[in-house]
């Protein structure tokens, strides 16, 4: 064994107390971590990840930057890393420093499984240390994006917690107490008919709570809240993921349920908020119905509307509608 795996062994990735982490399911909570140490997240590794990920093909990763509509308004817009598979690394990790570029690299158990190790000893070093937390349906992924990229307001259907690893952000998240997302529009995002996108009203723009990551920090925060990241002028590395507790899965699954009554049989569902009464009854058969692979009918399908060209303007080239490939995430 070398010194390095020795040292790996017997380091804690998590370095706060456990009183930092009071209420975290509940609000946002910034932390100190390890793995900006341990994780190697150096140039030549970033470049193996990315060709790899190229290599497995679209369902393994998501490109992404920011477009502009014609009314002025922000949106995202997916595309490809290179549309035979094959990408040189180091030349794409260039242009993502140079650009606005957004790269979130999935499947890490498969593609980067030292990562998804490291994160798993993380969450059970707080399913140690914690009491009453737990975890199911452990989420992994790698993002790399660019010093100007940002992720518009959207929501996770999940708890998320976000280790960062490289660079500098901001992350604005919005309490959805104060900030309350309507319930048709999480149910069309859990039942895959739309992207997480959301478009915050106006009066939402000088609310939030901003927070600044380094390198070495992380931020855990709550299913279904708002939040958008902007990068800070340099490149961003994290390693991001999402999770489910019992409270979140009934949540999910009752979320399901009123999405299938509103969309199959045109009923308007009860409030199924947390702590209501017939939440769990609800949420059963909405988890019952997903494992049975029934959903809305209206299947989101996504347009990959460039490939990554380091001739085109912004490194990015157009695909014309007739021949961009449909990506179903």
């Amino acid at each position: 064994m070398t010194h390095f795996e020795m040292n790996l062994q017997a380091a804690h990735l998590i370095r706060d107390s456990v009183e930092a982490f009071e209420g975290i399911h509940d609000k946002p909570i910034i932390f100190e971590h390890a793995l900006a140490d341990l994780a190697m997240m150096t140039d030549e590794h970033l470049a193996m990840i990315i060709e790899r990920a190229a290599a497995a093909g679209p369902m393994s990763y998501n490109l992404s930057t920011v477009d502009i509509d014609e009314e002025g308004r922000e949106h995202w817009v997916q595309g490809l890393l290179s549309e035979d598979g094959k990408v040189d690394g180091h030349a794409v990790l260039d242009l993502i420093k140079a650009g606005k570029l957004w790269l979130q690299v999935e499947n890490l158990y498969y593609l980067a499984p030292h990562l998804y190790g490291l994160l798993k000893r993380a969450y059970d070093e707080l399913a140690e240390r914690l009491p009453n937390f737990s975890y199911r349906n452990l989420y992994c992924n790698l993002l790399i994006s660019g010093p100007e990229a940002r992720v518009t307001p959207h929501i996770d259907v999940a708890e998320v917690i976000l280790f960062h690893i490289r660079g500098h952000k901001r992350m604005t998240l919005w309490d959805p107490e104060r900030y309350p997302v309507p319930d048709e529009l999480s149910e069309a995002i859990i039942l895959r008919e739309t992207l997480e996108d959301i478009e915050i009203p106006e009066e939402w723009k000088s609310g939030g709570d901003s927070y600044e990551l380094a390198p070495g920090q992380g931020v855990s925060f709550p299913y279904l809240w708002p939040h958008s990241v902007d990068n800070l002028g340099d490149l961003n590395v994290s390693l991001q993921t999402e999770y489910h507790h019992p409270a979140t899965i009934r949540r999910y699954g009752a979320l399901y349920a009123n999405g299938l009554l509103r969309r199959r049989l045109g009923v308007e569902p009860k409030d199924t908020g947390p702590g209501v009464l017939g939440e769990s009854l609800r949420a059963a058969a909405g988890l019952a119905a997903k494992k049975l692979h029934i959903d809305g009918g209206n299947r989101r399908q996504v347009l990959a509307a460039f490939v990554v060209d380091k001739d085109a303007p912004d490194f990015i080239r157009r695909l014309p509608p007739e021949h961009a490939p449909v990506l179903r995430k």
